[in-house]
């Protein structure tokens, strides 16, 4: 490393680049929770059609969504006070909003509306991530 004279007698220093780690682990973490989310996802829509596969898929899906899940928490534990407290937000937004559409859709059938398999209602929420951003989106 080489140090350069100004010429108002201070030494400055070379640049460097800017790296900023957690910033690179929170995206690495996010990477990992859709990489984990992913094979979930498939084999609860591939349950349905293969009924020979349906306990493997089911305890796919199972291992799949806990790996998601621990993910998470491993992304907002590296959060600092401030986002920590706008993510609980988030998430309690989230599950406020996918509770009342859940509740919806039932009052509805009541109705006589079309009845929405189990593993429909979390793809007609579309999903928890839209919540979190929805009520994320005011602080950015």
């Amino acid at each position: 490393m080489a140090y350069s004279m100004a010429s108002s007698g201070r030494s400055t220093l070379p640049q460097q680049p800017f790296r900023d780690e957690l910033a690179q682990r929170r995206k690495t973490t996010l990477l990992l929770f859709y990489l984990a989310a992913l094979p979930s996802v498939i084999a609860v829509n591939f349950a349905t059609r293969i009924p020979s596969l349906r306990t493997f898929l089911f305890v796919l899906a199972l291992a799949g969504a806990g790996t998601a899940i621990l993910f998470v928490l491993r992304f907002l534990r590296a959060n600092d006070e401030h986002e920590r407290q706008i993510n609980y937000r988030a998430l309690t937004f989230a599950f406020v909003g996918t509770l009342a559409f859940s509740a919806a859709i039932g009052f509805l059938q009541k109705f006589g509306f079309h009845s929405v398999s189990w593993l429909g209602i979390p793809s007609h929420d579309h999903s928890v991530e839209h919540w979190i951003d929805l009520y994320s989106w005011r602080y950015r």
